[in-house]
């Protein structure tokens, strides 16, 4: 499906959609990667008897978290309406 850009209308084409699905999914991926960084090192310092390190820890996960439930949620490709070519 080519884009019509004499229809602004038109957004995103199935490819496009995937690839905002993908790149979604790659982002979800290496926010789940920091933050299981982010656990390992908080077990980590509360073994070590290190409380001091624990609340940064602790804020840097729940900003990871954030930041995944707002892609989840709000980052969505935008409808795209077929085009009627020639008419």
């Amino acid at each position: 499906m080519r884009r019509n850009f004499e229809n602004p209308n038109q957004r995103a084409t199935p490819k496009g959609r995937s690839a905002v699905l993908q790149a979604k999914l790659a982002l979800l991926v290496m926010i789940n990667l920091a933050q299981l960084w982010i656990l390992s090192a908080t077990v980590e310092a509360a073994l070590a008897k290190h409380y001091k390190e624990i609340a940064p820890l602790v804020i840097a996960s729940g900003v990871c978290w954030l930041i995944s439930v707002t892609i989840v949620l709000w980052w969505k490709p935008t409808k795209s309406k077929r085009s009627t070519i020639g008419h």
